[in-house]
């Protein structure tokens, strides 16, 4: 699996939803601008804390959210500083780091052992299906949503795979 190209592409979505929504903000309910920004940061917040823990160093939360809402620049500040960080691990690690086994407590005190592969690949399916429930508040507020899928990040950052099929 290409977790380079994954991990940009998640940077890339994160920063189209974050665009959408702070253009839209004020059109939202406040329950809804509320509900925007809280599962987003909930993202950021696993994805900084496992991050620590690929690189054994100590979480700086203690909960899978945070107690206050951040403002939209402040999220946008967090996660683009996870997927930076991600998207740099992803380009330089190697497979023997892959298969590398992380053992580590949940924030409800469970234990967890999982593979830097594994993690990896969490953190996109769980990044993926947030942005799917932030990228709903605005649909059901009648407002635009980015059209995020992998195909047009792909298409978006490499044209010339748009320049059709030779026959």
């Amino acid at each position: 699996m290409q977790f380079a190209k994954a991990f940009q592409y998640k940077k890339w979505a994160n920063n189209e939803l974050l665009n959408f929504g702070e253009q839209q903000f004020s059109k939202l309910p406040e329950s809804d601008s509320t509900f925007f920004i809280r599962i987003l940061n909930h993202t950021a917040v696993v994805d900084s804390l496992f991050i620590s823990r690929i690189l054994g160093e100590p979480e700086k939360y203690s909960g899978d959210n945070t107690v206050e809402t951040p403002t939209l620049s402040e999220l946008r500040e967090t996660m683009n500083q996870n997927d930076s960080w991600l998207v740099d691990f992803a380009e330089s690690t190697s497979k023997e780091e892959l298969k590398r086994i992380v053992s580590f407590n949940f924030v409800d005190g469970d234990t967890g052992q999982m593979s830097v592969e594994e993690i990896l690949l969490h953190l996109l399916t769980h990044g993926s299906n947030h942005r799917g429930m932030a990228s709903r508040v605005l649909a059901e507020n009648n407002l635009e949503r980015p059209k995020d899928t992998f195909t047009r990040y792909l298409h978006q950052v490499e044209p010339s795979r748009r320049a059709g099929l030779s026959t």
